[in-house]
């Protein structure tokens, strides 16, 4: 685990994306993911620009989803497709050779879990995971005990995950279910990148580099992958 702190979210930002590109140049028709929100904003705007920029060829490429919240489609507001429409392939100059974004509003969301793993199965393993962490450590949907083991699966979300969902629902959607990668298929990535901004980031960044491996902390799993960066600005690695 190699930990890298920045000055602030941009060089952070930057430094995820240059750090991006640089896996995929190494496998140019590999797997890439970004997981969606705030935190990986700055990420994915700066990839795309030097996707425009003809500093990263994606045109081999293949992208999935990190995770959807069940209920909500790429059209529905706060949703982690909507993110990667507006957010990453509308910037985007260059298509992939294929994407796959998870449908949370799958009316067999059972069967979008299994399209989701049948994608892996085609095009996997990642090549480059680009992750945030949850306040309880989450990667994904991930949740706090959820097993290590796991391919894609459907999960219940926590408690602090419905708490800080409110940012981006308010009182219009109160969503139970997460769909998700699975820690075995992040584990399988060439490369993972954790990134956090921020002093709110600060506690469970040193629980998941400094503490022990559990599932409790579900990023803690990282400090096993062999070759994981952590990007974090000044603030989010004052704690270390």
């Amino acid at each position: 685990m190699e930990i890298i702190v920045c000055k602030d979210y941009e060089e952070m930002s930057r430094k995820a994306a240059e750090l991006s590109a640089e896996g995929l140049r190494q496998h140019p028709d590999g797997l890439l993911s970004f997981a969606g929100g705030d935190t990986p904003l700055g990420t994915v705007h700066a990839f795309a620009d030097m996707v425009n920029k003809g500093e990263v060829d994606i045109s081999r490429a293949h992208y999935v989803s990190l995770d959807e919240w069940v209920g909500l489609s790429n059209t529905d507001e706060g949703s982690c497709g909507l993110f990667n429409e507006r957010e990453f392939f509308a910037r985007l100059e260059k298509s992939f050779a294929s994407r796959h974004i998870i449908n949370g509003a799958a009316v067999d969301i059972e069967a979008e879990r299994d399209a989701l793993n049948a994608y892996f199965a085609a095009h996997g393993p990642l090549t480059v995971s680009v992750l945030g962490i949850g306040m309880n450590g989450h990667l994904g949907f991930n949740e706090d005990g959820v097993s290590f083991d796991l391919d894609a699966h459907i999960i219940p979300l926590s408690d602090t995950t419905k708490r800080v969902m409110s940012k981006y629902f308010g009182e219009k959607f109160h969503p139970t279910h997460g769909i998700s990668q699975g820690i075995r298929q992040i584990m399988a990535a060439e490369r993972v990148i954790l990134i956090a901004n921020g002093a709110h980031k600060a506690d469970i960044i040193r629980q998941a580099i400094t503490g022990p491996v559990t599932n409790a902390v579900p990023a803690s799993v990282l400090q096993n992958h062999p070759n994981c960066y952590v990007v974090l600005d000044e603030a989010a690695a004052a704690k270390l």
